[in-house]
């Protein structure tokens, strides 16, 4: 299914929405396959940032401690309690 402009930007606010509640706590991200570390990582969301081009997510993976990734809001499909 093809999502409209409108249909992709509700699902986009909702999913930045989600992501800006779980600062802090432990989830899973659903990435896009083109994503590092895809399909899905468990670990804890540590921040983000606004930034022009959109939000930007710093995550702490669980499987590499002590390191954390940054991804674009763009590759994340959705944030779920993990």
């Amino acid at each position: 299914m093809i999502e409209t402009p409108d249909a992709l930007r509700a699902t986009l606010r909702k999913t930045n929405q989600a992501i800006k509640e779980a600062v802090g706590k432990r989830v899973q991200l659903d990435l896009v396959p083109q994503a590092t570390g895809g399909p899905s990582r468990i670990g804890r969301i540590v921040g983000v940032l606004d930034a022009a081009d959109g939000m930007v997510v710093t995550f702490a993976p669980e499987n590499a401690p002590g390191t954390e990734v940054t991804y674009h809001a763009h590759y994340i499909l959705a944030v779920r309690p993990a």
